[in-house]
């Protein structure tokens, strides 16, 4: 977006903009749809000027291609990008989902339609602070509560049950927030230790602005020779929802999850404070961020982490099995046996990873931190033995050794290039999805029902993906919100449909019910927040377990009124199905 996009000469093209009322009390929040109660443009002037010209008025990211919005330099740039994921973290207005863009059918700016065609609003934020410092979230808080608006907190659009944007809403768009500073002892802020306390010992950190993404501070940690738990998909934001809702890494059975390498957030409050929550402040509050979820206490504007030693080396396992026919003899169900058996001595050993199930595929993608090719190939070799031994089963098999983990990065996840953002990957745009966190118990007491209920969901609609990253030292307790199922689980298993922007609302809705029937048949015991279904049953025991008691207090405690509101987060449940009234 622009600077020529910014606020005053698009003020017209939003219903109820020019209001002049003044704000009002109410249980409901005021939508820029609302003639009665949103701020007059006089206002939105004044808070620009306040916050030096960072206010922008957000357009769908298909706008350029549409009248009155026309540019057809930008409509050229938006067709090319249209599905990448750097690009679309970029625009204040796209979502990794785009589906949480429109609003159904009608209410949507279609890149496939034609430059007449309305390019309507639909879930897109009507305005942004696209803010540099933590003063002016500080401004921007105390605004939209001053004026009761509805509020959303954004920084690269990953979530995918649209928690970072709302129809009629206000943003507080984080993605400007680069810094990265290196800590080579990090001490908390009000670090006072008594007699009793242990020694803090050299804790090497880094601190990140809450707008820097993975692919920035993977290759800021590597020059440092330095490794850190973080995202797979590395535009996905460093400070937000990832480590607030836990944030599995490849690198987190050795680590911990990224909730747990956390050493120190600042966060602006309901209140408009500015405050540092560790572990010598604000205690209560730093145990809720790490796990309680993102865009629910506040606004995180900067996150400490914890950073390791780099790699001694890594092995890398990429082994395909493919049955050649699926009939009563059931290959692929067999092999799917034997690897849920065998997965916690992987684990064990260290592996981490991914694999994809299909009716007739089972691909995994897996690494092995600090141990050599001749070790990883011991621990996989049950597997392999077992699939050369089972007839109609074709077996490919690459294990390569890689000097560190940026160089594995860089050559498989970002295709050689020497940076993901220069890396056409497409991002998947629209689908329902689901997560099913599997305990370890069930692996070794009673595996059939795991592998019985895979190869059931191999007959749906939806992929399977499975996330091995789990174990290690993520099962090791910690004095924070992480949803205690993610403790006792060895894997996390996500269901998703890829659809398009042809998708009808009716189609994505079954979708989504058939979905959540799927993830059913699964032996989960809770589920990752940060990718579940959006019809998630029972989800303050799903994603939060016992812990939810005491963050719903702690919310309470720090946001009374509920400005910071989004889907199935924390408080969540007191206000109206379109989060927009407070239930009585």
């Amino acid at each position: 977006m622009h600077r020529a996009t910014y606020l005053v000469l698009l003020l017209s093209f939003v219903p109820g903009i020019l209001s002049v009322k003044e704000p009002q009390n109410s249980s409901c929040r005021c939508l820029a749809f609302d003639h009665d109660c949103w701020p007059s443009s006089r206002v939105w002037n004044s808070f620009n000027t306040s916050v030096e010209g960072r206010l922008m008025r957000v357009l769908p990211p298909a706008a350029p291609c549409h009248d009155p919005f026309f540019d057809e330099q930008g409509c050229k740039e938006v067709q090319e990008s249209w599905e990448l994921e750097f690009w679309r973290t970029s625009q204040p207005g796209a979502l990794y989902a785009s589906n949480f863009e429109s609003l159904g059918d009608q209410h949507r700016c279609s890149l496939a339609s034609n430059r007449s065609s309305t390019c309507f609003q639909g879930a897109v934020p009507v305005y942004a602070v696209s803010v540099l410092d933590p003063l002016q979230v500080i401004s921007a808080v105390k605004f939209a509560s001053r004026y009761n608006l509805r509020l959303v907190v954004r920084t690269s659009g990953h979530d995918p049950t649209g928690r970072s944007t709302a129809p009629g809403s206000f943003a507080i768009w984080l993605h400007h927030l680069k810094s990265i500073t290196f800590h080579e002892s990090f001490v908390p802020e009000g670090y006072c230790p008594d007699k009793n306390s242990p020694p803090l010992g050299k804790i090497p950190a880094v601190t990140i602005g809450a707008g820097v993404q993975w692919e920035e501070l993977y290759a800021a940690t590597h020059e440092r020779n330095s490794v850190i738990t973080g995202g797979a998909c590395s535009s996905v934001g460093a400070a937000g929802g990832f480590p607030q809702g836990g944030g599995h890494s490849l690198l987190s059975p050795m680590f911990g999850l990224a909730a747990d390498n956390i050493l120190q957030y600042e966060i602006v409050t309901a209140g408009g404070e500015l405050l540092v929550a560790n572990d010598w402040q604000n205690q209560e509050l730093f145990w809720a961020l790490r796990g309680g979820g993102g865009g629910t206490f506040g606004v995180v504007v900067s996150a400490t982490y914890r950073t390791h030693p780099a790699l001694e080396s890594l092995a890398f396992a990429l082994y395909n099995f493919t049955a050649t026919t699926v009939n009563a003899s059931n290959p692929m169900g067999k092999l799917v046996k034997k690897f849920v058996q065998i997965s916690p001595e992987l684990s064990d050993a260290g592996w981490s990873g991914n694999f994809f199930l299909s009716r007739r595929s089972l691909v995994l993608v897996y690494l092995l931190p600090n141990k050599n090719v001749s070790f990883a190939n011991e621990t996989l070799t049950p597997l392999t033995t077992y699939a050369e031994h089972q007839p109609g089963m074709v077996l490919e098999t690459s294990l390569l050794a890689f000097s560190s983990f940026q160089e594995w990065h860089l050559a498989v996840q970002c295709g050689g290039q020497p940076s993901c953002i220069t890396f056409t990957r497409r991002s998947q745009l629209r689908f329902p999805g689901a997560s099913s966190l599997i305990p370890r118990k069930v692996f070794t007491d009673c595996p059939t029902k795991i592998s019985r209920a895979l190869m059931k969901i191999t007959n749906t609609p939806f992929s399977i993906t499975g996330v091995s990253n789990l174990g290690g030292d993520v099962a090791r307790p910690r004095n924070n919100a992480v949803n205690p199922a993610l403790r006792s689980a060895l894997w996390h298993i996500i269901l998703a449909t890829n659809t398009n922007d042809n998708t009808t609302q009716a189609e994505y809705e079954k979708f989504a019910r058939q979905i959540t029937h799927a993830n059913k048949l699964l032996p989960g015991s809770g589920a990752y927040m940060n990718e579940a279904d959006f019809n998630e049953p029972n989800w303050q025991q799903s994603f939060f377990g016992e812990n939810y008691p005491r963050l719903l207090d702690i919310k309470d405690k720090y946001d009374p009124t509920g400005l910071f509101v989004c889907h199935q987060c924390v408080g969540s449940e007191k206000w109206s199905n379109d989060l927009n009234c407070k239930l009585k």
